[in-house]
């Protein structure tokens, strides 16, 4: 298994899951030198548009960890979940 790139990922997502579940909780599947695979599950607010709850995690990765990612894919895995692929190219050491 690949060393862990991006810190305590489970630290993450406490802080994102703190102020954003029970409308959608993050959970980690994978991760590797530059990929990061999450699962979003929940019922979403529909006014703020699936991509915000994405795109939040990554300034929480970059507030907490100075790590930038990008979304490079979005797959619908089921009712109500979504698999973000994410990717970074510069990883700041801690």
């Amino acid at each position: 298994m690949s060393k862990n790139p991006f810190g305590n990922i489970n630290e993450i997502l406490t802080e994102y899951n703190k102020f954003r579940s029970p409308e959608v909780t993050a959970k980690l599947i994978r991760f590797n030198d530059r990929k990061l695979i999450l699962q979003f599950e929940g019922s979403f607010c529909n006014t703020c548009g699936f991509h915000d709850y994405f795109e939040d995690f990554i300034y929480e990765m970059k507030r907490l960890r100075n790590v930038e990612l990008r979304i490079e894919q979005i797959k619908e895995n089921g009712f109500q979940k979504f698999v973000v692929i994410y990717s970074t190219n510069n990883l700041s050491p801690q």
